[in-house]
Parts: C-alpha cells; sequence; structure tokens
C-alpha cells in the first residue's frame, strides 16, 4: 500500500504549537474537505481517528469533532496515571470555556480533532500552546456544531520543572481573559483561575517529588458537575 504523503517544514525554525496548527488549516483549503490534527509525541490513539471520520460521514452539519480523555473514562484502566496538574488545570480550564462560551465540552486541550475544511479560519492568533483557548473562542462566535467522541488517556514520562506548571497555567487564564470583553466574564475567569493554582499548589505541597502521577481510580475529580463546584465554593 502506498500513501501520498507531503512533509510541511517552517523554513525559520519551530514557530510553536499555534503556528504549526494554522499551517495546517492554510493547507488543508488546498482542496481538502476534512483535516485531522494529531500530535506527533505518541500521546493520541490512532484508532480514533477512524471514529472522528466515521462521524463526519454520518452526520455532514457537523463542523468539528473532537476528542475527549474525560467523556466518560471507558478507556481509562486501574493503572491508567495522570500528571495532577495537568488534569486539574484542564478542568477548570474547560469549565471555564463552557461557562463563558456557552459551550459542553468535556477536554478543551486534547489535540486530536476532526475540522470540516469549509469552517476553518483564514487568520487567527496563533497564542502559541494556549491556541485551544483562542479555537474555543472561534467556535463560541461562530456558532459551531461540535461532538466528542472518546479517546484513551496516554502520558509520557514527562519532565517538567515544579515551577512550569504554574507559569504555564497563568498564560493560559490571562490569554482567556484577553479574549472577552465584559468584567462579568473577566471575574469569573479570575475566580476559576485562582481556584486552578490553589488545588495543584495544595496537591503539590504534599509530595517531594514532581510531576505527581496519580492513579485514576484515586483522583477522578469531576470538576465540572454542580456538586464538585459547591465543594469548591465551601
Amino acid at each position: 500500500m502506498s500513501y501520498n504523503l507531503k512533509t510541511i517544514r517552517h523554513e525559520q525554525g519551530p514557530l510553536g504549537y499555534g503556528n504549526t496548527i494554522l499551517t495546517l488549516f492554510k493547507e488543508a483549503r488546498k482542496g481538502y474537505d476534512v483535516l485531522i490534527t494529531f500530535d506527533a509525541d505518541l500521546q493520541h490513539a490512532p484508532f480514533s481517528i477512524k471514529e472522528i471520520i466515521d462521524r463526519m460521514k454520518e452526520d455532514p452539519l457537523l463542523d468539528l469533532v473532537s476528542t475527549s480523555r474525560y467523556l466518560s473514562y471507558r478507556f481509562w484502566k486501574n493503572n491508567t496515571k495522570v500528571p495532577v496538574d495537568r488534569y486539574v488545570t484542564n478542568m477548570f480550564l474547560t469549565r471555564t470555556i463552557n461557562e463563558i462560551f456557552d459551550l459542553k465540552i468535556t477536554d478543551a486541550f486534547c489535540g486530536l480533532k476532526g475540522y470540516r475544511v469549509k469552517i476553518l479560519p483564514s487568520q487567527m492568533d496563533h497564542a502559541g500552546y494556549s491556541f485551544p483557548l483562542v479555537f474555543w473562542h472561534y467556535v463560541y462566535q461562530n456558532k459551531l456544531s461540535v461532538e466528542e467522541v472518546e479517546t484513551p488517556i496516554i502520558y509520557r514520562i514527562d519532565r517538567r520543572s515544579r515551577g512550569e506548571w504554574k507559569t504555564r497555567t497563568n498564560d493560559y487564564f490571562q490569554k482567556l481573559e484577553s479574549l472577552i470583553d465584559t468584567d462579568t466574564l473577566k471575574k469569573i475567569v479570575s475566580e476559576f483561575q485562582k481556584r486552578t493554582i490553589t488545588q495543584i499548589t495544595e496537591i503539590i505541597d504534599h509530595y517531594s517529588d514532581f510531576p505527581i502521577y496519580t492513579y485514576t481510580d484515586f483522583f477522578k475529580i469531576k470538576w465540572l458537575d454542580e456538586e464538585s463546584n459547591n465543594q469548591i465554593e465551601e
């Protein structure tokens, strides 16, 4: 079996995650109907690509199929381990996005997605690793139809320092705040930012090693439901 493969390189060197996705958007508009984005860090399951394509064939009105590692935990095993800082940050940011952009997603940061090419923006702030936040804002502004399909959670060895997570988490929330223009929504973002940093800090302070991995049976915190919100309020 042969494949028609094309490699695209940024001649000026690596330009970051957001610019890479925008390059794919530009290339996809050259005669394609659907674009699948798939990260190169071995943390995405290839079999999910077929499910994305099948859903877009079944429903031609679907603009975006986004995979989620937290839709129902169907693929989670007893030995699945998750970096606590990333899990909590994702849950809080996902919930914040749902609140301010009127969405119902469960995983804001999974890069494995299927896009209907006709809905792709011609221009967009690249925003580095904050690009998913910019794109969800675009989804909200353009009232795009979204469906999630579940995919396994796969994390490789993480060598980040203890301080890096806080910088990146704050950057995410600051980017999100820059996308909105009402004081009420900015207040919501600010509050969730404080909660996220507090929760992760409390967990990390109990351990001497970093990153902290936790088994899913121990740490299935459902930040997205009303009960957990009441617990946080308390």
